[in-house]
């Protein structure tokens, strides 16, 4: 009787961890068909708007101080052109003008004229200094290499010493990239042979 329990004891057992097991592998698919969810890429996004927002809020600030330049200069323009032509309205009324005055006010109109097909330079300046915070992603999980097997066969060398391009002379070091090419540093002949 004790041995009929404790074998629905086992199984029960083995039912919940099985039940577990079941959670998990939903919850694994549940990752791998929306990796969006991941609070990594929320905080990303967040990264993201407050960033461009960042670049609105500049950009608004920077067209504000273009406008007011651009009004600043418009309205000097127009004062110098309202003194002038108070100046004309005066020397009609007063109808005492000479060639000098007409010299005068021709060259005034001209350099106004001027002054407003030239504005002057307004540009955009770059700073050194970056006004958002960058960011970068740090990961401790390594990607996993093929593992050596134990039946190994010669794949470098194996010519004996020498300088030619199938041969090694005192090999210093290995290192297979994650292609499977092989680098080794062939120490006596000062370079590094790579083997697809």
């Amino acid at each position: 009787m004790d041995l009929s329990e404790h074998q629905q004891r086992l199984n029960e057992e083995l039912n919940h961890i099985s039940h577990g097991y079941n959670e998990f592998k939903q919850t694994i698919n549940e990752h791998k068909q929306n990796p969006q969810n991941h609070s990594l890429l929320e905080q990303i996004n967040q990264w993201e708007t407050n960033s461009i927002e960042i670049i609105q809020q500049k950009a608004k600030e920077c067209r504000e101080s273009v406008m007011k330049s651009s009004q600043t200069f418009i309205n000097d323009i127009e004062m110098k052109f309202n003194d002038l032509s108070k100046q004309i309205q005066q020397l009609q009324k007063e109808n005492d003008f000479n060639e000098i005055n007409l010299n005068y006010l021709t060259n005034q109109l001209r350099k106004i004229t001027e002054e407003l097909n030239n504005p002057p330079n307004i540009s955009i300046e770059h700073g050194s200094h970056s006004f958002i915070n960058e960011i970068s992603i740090i990961s401790l999980i390594k990607p996993k290499l093929n593992k050596w097997k134990q039946n190994a066969i010669t794949v470098a060398g194996g010519n004996g010493r020498g300088q030619e391009l199938n041969q090694l002379d005192r090999p210093d070091g290995i290192f297979i990239d994650k292609n499977q090419n092989i680098l080794i540093a062939d120490g006596e002949n000062h370079r590094i042979v790579e083997w697809k």
